[in-house]
């Protein structure tokens, strides 16, 4: 099977558009795949200020436990 100059060129012409879309494509994956990595970042940086608050709050707690046990034991030798 033998092409023509004009088949040749209308085939020539459909790879370059579809070079210029797959192109077009991986561009817009790439900007995707930017995009989830600035989310995954926000929700790291938002989690690990989660834990921390957590953190500073059970030992809040347990701070308060201790130092009302020691209360209580003082009272107690006192009374």
């Amino acid at each position: 099977m033998t092409t023509t100059p004009d088949e040749n060129a209308a085939i020539d012409t459909r790879l370059a558009v579809v070079e210029v879309q797959v192109t077009a494509v991986q561009e817009g994956q790439r900007q995707i795949m930017a995009r989830l990595d600035v989310i995954e970042q926000a929700n790291n940086a938002r989690f690990d200020a989660l834990n921390g608050r957590i953190d500073r709050l059970f030992y809040t707690i347990l701070a308060l436990g201790i130092a009302a046990i020691g209360t209580l034991i003082a009272l107690d030798k006192v009374l």
